[in-house]
């Protein structure tokens, strides 16, 4: 499958500036970036983990919600390690009433601005995102993203979508680039944003992601978090179970082998097992919904093992589920993380309740950002790269 896609990128970006290396301390232990919406759920699962985690992940934010509160909570509770904040730009927080006035443009994103300044008050680790819509004023984003500079000690430069929006926002990038000094990209980490990937993406010419790296062919740049989901909008159907690859590591691999030769640092990131761009039931809230069908997931091995049983609210069939996923023959144990040993707790009956669909997202997540992080530390990005053995052929009579 990776095949044809390797050797197509270095070329061109050779051409340009190469990287002069990094020089980015803060986030020297950082393996993996977690990208969430900032639901009340999505925030505990990140909570929910170890200190000795925390460390090597940097959770990307991107804020919504009635009131900020759930975030602030976040920014207290978090610890002594980044984290990046961004507003969110998702097409079910169009008219979100914190998610909207901080995408106005208006005197260049100063309720953003007034937005981050202030979380960074609550955690000086508090790191900001310069994200945009492709409609937004090349110059509103420019102005606010070296204001940004001035703020804080790294920003972090999200360049998302496909197609036309994709070009918008590199067009609005590349704005941005030529505005900062030689000395600004030293502190700026730039973010390949494709959102929903649930199809391996092209890296031939012309696609969304060279559109992107592109920039590296003119700009200095030394630093790149990639970041996808390929977390399905679809559910198996009632009383079945399914299992669904999880493509995100297979593409951002081939992108960090061929950029490291020019010295780029990169960085994994993914949604978290959620897919913010197509799956509505993520944002499941028992007080205004109702009961779904008890469903749940649970990664191992680049694969999405999902579960449904029972009928709308029935959610004691989430015992069911608990125990199919400690049966599985990859399971990570039950103390692996907070995620499992809740499973377990659900299994067993320890745990009076057994949850709902908002609760098995928090469990979801929680697991889902330990195993990846796990993986990527046990070398998953580069045995993906490494050739397969072929079995022995015997020999022709």
């Amino acid at each position: 499958m990776l095949d044809n896609f390797k050797g197509t990128l270095i070329p061109s970006i050779m051409e340009g500036k190469l990287p002069k290396g990094n020089n980015m301390e803060r986030l020297s232990s950082i393996k993996y970036f977690p990208a969430v919406r900032a639901g009340q759920y999505d925030l505990l699962a990140l909570l929910e983990i170890e200190n000795e985690r925390k460390k090597k992940i940097a959770p990307i934010i991107s804020i919504r919600g009635n009131t900020l509160k759930q975030v602030t909570d976040f920014a207290t509770k978090w610890g002594d390690t980044p984290f990046w904040i961004d507003s969110s730009r998702f097409g079910q927080d169009t008219a979100d009433p914190t998610a909207q006035p901080a995408n106005d443009s208006t005197n260049n994103f100063n309720n953003k601005l007034k937005l981050f300044t202030d979380l960074k008050a609550i955690n000086p680790k508090t790191l900001p995102v310069l994200g945009f819509k492709a409609e937004d004023s090349q110059r509103s984003v420019v102005q606010f993203g070296l204001q940004l500079l001035k703020e804080f000690p790294l920003v972090a430069l999200r360049v998302e979508g496909s197609g036309p929006v994709l070009e918008n926002n590199v067009a609005t990038a590349r704005a941005f680039l030529n505005a900062i000094g030689d000395e600004d990209f030293a502190r700026l980490v730039l973010v390949l944003d494709l959102w929903d990937t649930t199809q391996m993406p092209s890296l031939q010419a012309g696609g969304d992601v060279r559109k992107t790296l592109a920039l590296f062919k003119d700009y200095p740049i030394e630093s790149l978090v990639t970041l996808s989901t390929s977390w399905p909008e679809d559910r198996p159907d009632r009383g079945m179970s399914t299992s669904v690859a999880c493509i995100d590591p297979f593409w951002q691999a081939v992108i960090h082998a061929e950029l490291s030769l020019i010295g780029v640092k990169t960085f994994y990131g993914d949604y978290a097992a959620t897919n913010p761009v197509k799956d509505l039931l993520d944002n499941y809230d028992p007080s205004v919904m109702s009961p779904p069908i008890p469903f749940a997931g649970y990664y191992n091995a680049c694969t999405w093992y999902q579960e449904r049983q029972g009928a709308g609210g029935e959610n004691e069939k989430y015992r069911d589920i608990a125990k199919a996923f400690q049966a599985l023959p990859n399971y990570h144990q039950d103390n692996f993380c907070w995620g499992t040993k809740e499973i377990a707790a659900i299994s067993s009956s320890a745990r009076a309740m057994p949850g709902n669909m908002a609760y098995w997202n928090k469990i979801r997540i929680n697991h889902h950002v330990c195993a990846m992080l796990q993986d990527i530390e046990d070398g998953l990005l580069e045995n993906i790269l490494k050739p397969k053995q072929v079995d022995d052929v015997p020999d022709l009579e």
